[in-house]
């Protein structure tokens, strides 16, 4: 998949680019977005309009915000996949039986989407967020998702994204991260050893179909409480148990 797949819009491009800056700024003015987005004034304002007039952005003493019109796409979008929609109550129980944060993360043009988390009464909140987007080669739930896929797919992901440092731990050359996604997927297992923030760990396992990887499960927490002996001997089983579970209600779904 390339960088640009098809004709472009570039009034749509605009759009969207006026969205994610209101998101990115929790908010802004005019003005505000006139001096972080590299459109005339009146083209701006034309959008914000067209928003406005759609419900998709309020204005509140000439700051405009996103609208909860989103929050309806959103949610839409999130309990239409099958793996989100019977996944949570997995989820829920993981992160009670381990204490920590469980997340369900699937991929989506070549990124890992936080689709779904649970809290346990110990988790350490983070950045991420559900709905947030990330690289994949820095998570755990993110490797073993380029472990499963064909390697072809996986070359197109590295040359459209990169592999950027977040880290000292993080994998940054290509040849490291083939070795790695090797290991990954004869061990069914795999881990972010402080590759996305210094001091947390996380350990994933895949959720598997007929020749596909739906998405995987991770658990993640502070480095000192979950340990590589804890990741092994504790939360190993009880991931490839929630897995396993996953797994066969996805292939033969609840009435």
């Amino acid at each position: 998949m390339g960088k640009n797949p098809g004709r472009r819009v570039k009034a749509t491009d605009t759009l969207f680019e006026i969205i994610a800056a209101l998101q990115a700024m929790d908010g802004a003015t005019l003005a505000e977005l006139s001096d972080e987005l590299e459109f005339a004034k009146s083209t701006i304002h034309s959008h914000l309009a067209t928003l406005e007039s759609n419900e998709y952005v309020i204005r509140n003493d000439g700051v405009y915000q996103l609208g909860l019109k989103f929050l309806d796409h959103g949610i839409f979008v999130k309990n239409n996949r099958e793996i989100s929609r019977i996944g949570s109550p997995i989820l829920e129980e993981l992160a009670a039986e381990t204490g920590e944060v469980a997340w369900i993360i699937v991929e989506e043009h070549g990124k890992a989407v936080y689709l779904d988390k649970a809290m346990g009464e110990k988790a350490v909140q983070t950045h991420a967020r559900v709905g947030g987007r990330a690289q994949l080669h820095h998570l755990a739930t993110g490797k073993l998702i380029l472990a499963y896929l064909p390697d072809e797919r996986v070359e197109e992901i590295i040359d459209r994204h990169g592999l950027p440092e977040l880290t000292p731990n993080t994998i940054t050359d290509p040849d490291e991260l083939r070795a790695e996604l090797e290991q990954i997927r004869a061990d069914g297992i795999a881990f972010n050893d402080k590759e996305t923030i210094n001091g947390l760990r996380a350990i994933a396992v895949p959720v598997l179909g007929d020749h596909t990887i739906h998405g995987a499960i991770s658990i993640s927490g502070p480095a000192n409480r979950l340990t590589i002996d804890r990741c092994h001997d504790e939360i190993k089983p009880l991931l490839l148990e929630a897995a396993n579970e996953l797994e066969l209600k996805l292939q033969y779904p609840p009435n």
